[in-house]
Formats: C-alpha cells, sequence, structure tokens
C-alpha cells in the first residue's frame, strides 16, 4: 500500500501545479468541473475550480443541511468543501482531508479567497481519519477512494467517525468485473482512477461489512470502447506490460468501466419510515428517454435522489424490470389487484397506501420521511448529464 499511496501523493502533487488527472486535456464532460453547476460554482475562486479531478458532485448527492458537519476524504484544491461550506453555514463544518501538502496549500488559498471561515483542511490518509468517533454528519469523496491501496479500512474509517444515523454519499470509478490482472500494474491506470477501483458487488460488500445499512451504488456513466480507446489514448504505451494489445484490451473493456455514486448509512438514531413507490412499466424511469421528456417524472427522480441523499428509506419499483416487488408487497399485490396497472404509481409508507395516480411531490416526501418542510427549500445541484440510457437514446 506504501508504494501506491506515494505514487498518488506525486501524481497529484504534479496537479496542485497545474497537471490534470483524471480531467484530461480540453473540456471532459465526464470528469472536473463540468459535473457543477455553474451557478454554484461561479463563487468560488477559480483555482479551485480548475483543480477540480473528480467524476461527480458529491455535495449535490449528500443534500446537506444547514448547521451539519461534513468531511471530504481526498479534498484535493477544496472545490467539494468549499461548496459544502456553504451549504451547511455558518453552524455548520466542512473539513477537507488531503495527505498531498501541495493540494493542502492550494485548498487553504482557495479558502482564504473564498472567505470561508467554517472550513478546514486536515493533513492524513483517508485510512486513518484524523477525527474523533460519531463527530461527523455527512462524509463525501469525489473520485478518490479508489486510489486507496486499503479501501475496507477507508469504509471502516469512515464508518467510525460518522455519528449515528450518519451518511456517505460518494461519487467515485466503479467496476463491472475485475480488471485483467496485468492491468493492475498499470501506475497510469491506478492514478488515472481505474486500475484501483472496486467491482460494484465488492463496493456493496465492503460497506455492509464495515457496518453500513441502506447501502446503493448506482452507475451514472457507462464507458464504452470509444470512450476508453479515447482515455488510454492519453496513457504512453511503454506504460502498458509487454505483450498487453491495448487496442484488445480496450474492447474487451466495453462497458466494465463506470462513474457511480455511492450511497451508505451508519445505523442508529430515529428510525425513519420506509417509503415504497411502485411505478407503471416504464423505459426509462428518469423521465428523459429519447426526444421526450416527461417533466413530472424528471422532478419525482430529482426529490427522491435528494430524499436518498438524507438517509431517508425511499425506494421505487418499476413493474416491467421489478414485478418481484410488486408480488412480495401486500398493499402493492392488492392494488394491481382492484385497479391494475392503470392506477400507478402507487407510494406507501411502513406497507399503508397513502398514494396513487400521481408521484408524491417534495413536500409530500418530506412530509412522508417526517422531515421539516424547511428542508425540501435547499437546491439540488444535478450534474448534466444524459439520460439513463446514455447519449444514443432510449434503451
Amino acid at each position: 500500500m506504501t508504494e501506491i499511496r506515494e505514487t498518488v501523493r506525486q501524481h497529484y502533487a504534479e496537479a496542485a501545479r497545474g497537471a490534470g488527472c483524471c480531467s484530461r486535456e480540453g473540456e471532459s464532460t465526464v470528469f472536473g468541473a463540468s459535473q457543477y453547476d455553474e451557478a454554484a460554482t461561479s463563487v468560488l475562486p477559480e483555482e479551485a475550480i480548475i483543480a477540480s479531478l473528480g467524476c461527480g458532485n458529491p455535495t449535490a448527492l449528500a443534500a446537506l443541511q444547514p448547521g451539519e458537519t461534513v468531511l471530504d476524504l481526498g479534498s484535493g484544491g477544496g472545490i467539494d468543501v468549499l461548496l459544502s461550506a456553504r451549504r451547511v453555514g455558518p453552524d455548520g463544518m466542512a473539513y477537507g482531508l488531503d495527505m498531498t501538502e501541495e493540494m493542502l496549500e492550494l485548498a487553504r488559498s482557495n479558502q482564504a479567497k473564498a472567505g470561508a471561515t467554517n472550513v478546514e483542511f486536515l493533513k492524513g490518509h483517508i485510512e486513518d481519519i484524523p477525527l474523533p468517533d460519531n463527530s461527523v454528519d455527512v462524509i463525501i469523496s469525489n473520485c478518490v477512494i479508489n486510489l486507496s491501496g486499503d479501501k475496507l479500512q477507508v469504509f471502516r474509517e469512515a464508518y467510525r467517525v460518522l455519528k449515528p444515523g450518519g451518511r456517505l454519499a460518494v461519487s467515485d470509478v466503479v467496476l463491472s468485473r475485475e480488471l485483467q490482472p496485468e492491468l493492475n500494474a498499470v501506475t497510469s491506470l491506478w492514478t488515472g482512477c481505474i486500475a484501483g477501483a472496486l467491482t460494484e458487488r465488492a463496493c456493496e460488500e465492503g460497506l455492509v461489512a464495515a457496518g453500513f445499512s441502506a447501502v446503493s451504488v448506482e452507475p451514472t456513466i457507462v464507458f464504452d470502447a470509444d470512450a476508453l480507446a479515447e482515455l488510454a489514448g492519453g496513457i504512453p504505451v511503454e506504460h502498458f506490460p509487454a505483450g498487453v494489445d491495448v487496442a484488445t484490451t480496450v474492447t474487451s473493456l466495453d462497458g466494465v468501466i463506470r462513474n457511480a455514486t455511492i450511497r451508505a448509512t451508519k445505523p442508529g438514531g430515529q428510525a425513519a419510515p420506509a417509503i415504497r413507490v411502485f411505478e407503471p412499466a416504464l423505459c426509462c424511469n428518469t423521465g428523459v428517454c429519447g426526444p421526450d421528456v416527461d417533466e413530472a417524472l424528471v422532478a419525482f427522480t430529482a426529490d427522491l435522489a435528494h430524499r436518498q441523499g438524507l438517509g431517508v428509506d425511499i425506494a421505487r419499483h418499476n413493474l416491467a424490470n421489478d414485478p418481484k416487488a410488486f408480488a412480495d408487497d401486500a398493499a402493492a399485490k392488492a392494488f394491481l389487484q382492484v385497479a391494475g396497472s392503470a392506477g400507478l404509481p402507487l407510494t406507501t409508507v411502513d406497507g399503508v397506501t397513502v398514494m396513487t395516480g400521481v408521484y408524491p411531490s417534495r413536500e409530500q416526501l418530506l412530509r412522508f420521511a417526517g422531515l421539516p418542510a424547511a428542508t425540501g427549500l435547499l437546491t439540488v445541484i444535478e450534474d448534466e448529464g444524459e439520460s439513463c440510457c446514455g447519449s444514443g437514446g432510449c434503451c
């Protein structure tokens, strides 16, 4: 792990001095500053935006609330810490943890330029977080955990410092299957956030083993062979082991590498109501599919993501791809027998029907979850991404 850590440290020290990492030269649409809403980043120092090397927007995933304490694992130039500080307000606190002195210097400079007083940048390793037990409400991270040589220890440390009921909201790279063993030794793939990535299953299992509940790993962008070929073009051929054909390797990884949102909750605190939304058969449940846009479904998808970011126990079930959920739920099964699929969507709270025929609004979801109405007044910053089916249209 020491060798990996030093390689990563050196690479990100160079990044702090102006080089790039995950965000290759040019305007990437899947890495870096493109993942943030321009209105949110417009108030930040330009240096913080330029130094953004992540693969998502964890501050939006976390649905941060005023007064909360948030920790960013691998905070880099500080963009997510500074955005978090604005969300939690003067009564909250935003910590950034990084092992690279050059990044810490850059982040503290950006903090001063932003005038952020509820921020502290800490030097240390994400496998050994320098904060007390049960001291943090939310942990975020942006394309960093994959760089660790001991990701299970990272999960254990995150669990330790979170308060009961605290939540983890991470953007990172995951895999649908293990990479070929010879690729794990390619340094450029480690520092490029690929060789160290966990499979989706290993990520879920690692978080559960650490003690987390409500674990979810949801791919947001799946890299096809063309996209991977573009990424591989920035890696010198001599970095690959002898005998590895880069073109063949890229083709074999079509669809394997993904950007994903990772969520988990530390058990404890007041038990939350279980909200379930049973939907009719849908092609794309985001509401964005091909040329047609279902505005109500788009709004519900955003609201649901916001509630999940708050640690709310909420799930949706599509009749087309999850019929077993309907069969296993007494309320949903009874509803279908009476009203049929034409009566969907159906919303239940702890197994009791509370709405039919329409999707619940943000305010209604707040009420069902037992959260104060003010929680729904925060703006959710959504990534400007593609539909659930990618750029090519529907599934």
